[in-house]
């Protein structure tokens, strides 16, 4: 244990030891952050200037994207308008030389002389003039240097599916139009392979004449091409900047190259890329070692990939010159920082020293009173204690008070809950007594029927033997039957509490035949749709709680003036419980008094027809009993094409109790 007489040497030391400590971890504190604030400085900045130099890169691969597709664009609107303007010239020469020579030639003679003039005239690429007549039921070519053969031909049902795709654009085009432009695939002479072509075609009106010219899109395509390949090594020769073009299987199409092991490992990289098609992205790819940072973007319509790329042992370079300045001053800033600490651990161990005497002599005065004002707690203590102590037996008493009153309740309330089951049980043999009179009413009198028709075939001498033996097998099937009623409505009173295994649709129906009379006298229908469930329960208070209810569907139904009188029983499981609905068609229950129907002693009847009991006690055994729920609520149902309103009552009991 820590003795008194070091008491003052602890007031001493320990708050010195505490400044050291203190001080040096905040100044180590305030190294690890600056140190790590540098770094951090680093980070950003190579962040910062890799990100400077991604844009760069970006911004070099985009202009040359906007150069392509600008080249593209006007190249193809300047094609067009040098397309046009030759048809335009072919044009003018057959009308001039038309105009000169008619009325001197005859039509024949002029259609030679113009198409020999078109026949002279060949432009760059060996490209030529073609000239068709069209008529409704004819194209005849009479300048087709395509294939001369078909020449004079009519080629309107041409085989040739190539011709075929060229005359439905053409005729589909110049229909109603007279001049216009129109793209096909077309072969290229001597090749096998089918090339997009753009033509312009002009009416000739004296002949029905379509004059046409056209030029291949892969010719205009690569003069793009050469164009942009200029622009790059103009570039190259011009600044600093790399820019290198490659075809998709990375060939190189500029002069300037790749190193080889850097386009090894792009080489899958760009395969994936145009593999995925992704022409819009400009795309970024670190070389081993994090030496070489290299952006590529994929130009669709070729295949090409234009690359560009930085050094990135540069870049580390700079980032060490900027922050040489820096990293002086921190180092600077460390050192006094760490003298400034030393001068706060002296200063404070002084100051410290001085407090902890004045401390040690305050503390002395307070032992002294502390010690006088002990012996006054050990008298208020044993006080204390002995107030607790009675205390404690008061509260003891008063709790055996509270439990035996809590006993007395509960068993008055089981004695009451008792009291309302043996009412709701006589209320039920009450129902059941006239139930068995209205079962028995119509076999007693098949019986007697029976026995006066034997009797008076016996007086008169009537009575054959076959006669006599089917009267007699009535008159038994009649006692089996009442006999069969006798022992459904019996095992209802049998007073059992003990669990049973039972059928449940066996249970409905035989609530249902106890029933049965008055549902027949009341002109009720009942529909029953039932899924068979054996269960492990109280079966005779389940059969009170299923009668209880259909007796007050029953009394509802009477009072109900509707011809078609239901009530409708069904069973089914969901999850973890079985469910039983009883649903009537009786109008429903008044919503004011549906929360009543299940309270003791409330009854919409008169007093001589209802207690008010049967509700209460269903809901009492289903929930208490056998660990159910019920509940009860208006329902609209469609029977028979038929709607109706109805109250419905839903029984439900966990599947644990089944067996």
């Amino acid at each position: 244990m820590f003795q008194e007489k070091n008491l003052s040497k602890l007031i001493i030391f320990t708050p010195i030891i505490l400044i050291i400590l203190l001080t040096t971890l905040v100044t180590y504190t305030q190294v690890r952050s600056t140190e790590k604030k540098f770094n951090e400085d680093i980070s950003r900045l190579k962040e910062k200037l890799i990100l400077e130099e991604k844009n760069k890169l970006s911004q070099k691969l985009t202009t040359m994207d906007d150069y392509i597709k600008y080249k593209k664009t006007t190249q193809k609107q300047i094609m067009n308008e040098k397309i046009k303007k030759r048809v335009e010239m072919a044009y003018d020469i057959i009308l001039n030389k038309y105009n000169t020579y008619t009325g001197i030639a005859s039509n024949k003679e002029i259609k030679k002389d113009l198409i020999q003039s078109l026949t002279q005239i060949r432009f760059e690429n060996d490209t030529y003039y073609f000239v068709l007549e069209d008529r409704k039921k004819t194209i005849i070519p009479y300048l087709y240097p395509i294939n001369k053969k078909l020449e004079h031909q009519n080629i309107i049902d041409i085989e040739s599916k190539e011709h075929q795709n060229f005359l439905q654009k053409y005729r589909k085009t110049f229909r109603k139009l007279n001049e216009g432009f129109i793209q096909y695939l077309f072969k290229k002479p001597n090749s096998s392979i089918k090339y997009e072509k753009i033509s312009y075609i002009k009416k000739f009106e004296p002949f029905n004449w379509f004059v046409g010219y056209g030029k291949y899109k892969s010719d205009i395509d690569k003069q793009i091409k050469e164009e942009v390949v200029n622009r790059v090594e103009f570039i190259k020769n011009s600044s600093k900047q790399t820019i290198v073009i490659y075809n998709k299987d990375l060939k190189n199409i500029t002069r300037t190259k790749l190193e080889n092991f850097v386009l090894t490992d792009l080489k899958l990289h760009i395969e994936r890329k145009f593999n995925l098609k992704d022409f819009e992205k400009i795309n970024f790819y670190w070389t081993k070692n994090y030496e070489k940072l290299i952006a590529y973007k994929l130009i669709k319509d070729w295949n090409w990939v234009i690359l560009t790329s930085i050094d990135l042992r540069n870049l580390e370079n700079s980032i060490i010159d900027v922050l040489g300045t820096k990293k002086n001053e921190e180092d600077k800033f460390l050192n006094n920082s760490i003298k400034i600490a030393f001068l706060v651990i002296l200063f404070g161990s002084l100051l410290t020293l001085l407090l902890s005497k004045k401390i040690e002599m305050i503390f002395k005065k307070y032992k002294t009173n502390i010690e006088s004002q002990k012996c006054a707690l050990k008298n208020m203590n044993a006080t204390l204690e002995s107030k607790v102590n009675e205390k404690t037996e008061e509260l003891e008493k008063l709790n055996m008070r509270l439990k035996d009153k809590v006993d007395e309740e509960v068993l008055k309330n089981r004695k009451k809950d008792q009291m309302l089951f043996n009412q709701s049980k006589m209320a039920s043999m009450g129902e059941m007594i006239g139930n068995i009179a209205h079962q028995w009413r119509q076999p007693l009198s098949t019986i007697s029927t029976a026995a006066s028709g034997m009797s008076i075939k016996i007086d008169y001498e009537l009575a054959s033997k076959e006669e006599l033996k089917k009267d007699l097998e009535i008159i038994v099937d009649t006692t089996q039957y009442l006999s069969h009623t006798i022992e459904d409505f019996r095992s209802f009173f049998k007073p059992t509490k003990e669990k049973e295994k039972f059928s449940l649709v066996k249970l409905i129906k035989k609530d249902i035949n106890i029933m049965n009379s008055a549902f027949k006298n009341n002109f009720i229908e009942v529909v029953y749709e039932f899924e068979d469930v054996e269960l492990n329960t109280i079966q005779n208070e389940l059969t009170q709680s299923i009668l209880n209810i259909l007796t007050n569907a029953k009394d509802a139904l009477t009072q109900n003036s509707s011809k078609n009188r239901l009530i409708i029983m069904k069973n089914f499981i969901k999850g973890s419980f079985v469910f039983i609905t009883i649903q009537d068609n009786g109008g429903g229950i008044d919503e004011k008094i549906m929360d009543k129907i299940f309270e003791p002693y409330f009854t919409t009847k008169h007093q001589s027809q209802g207690t008010g009991i049967g509700l209460y006690m269903t809901r009492e055994i289903i929930v208490k009993h056998l660990n159910g729920t019920i509940k009860v609520k208006n329902k609209n149902f469609k029977h028979k094409e038929k709607e109706y309103l109805g109250a419905c009552f839903e029984i439900k009991l966990p599947l644990d109790s089944l067996t």
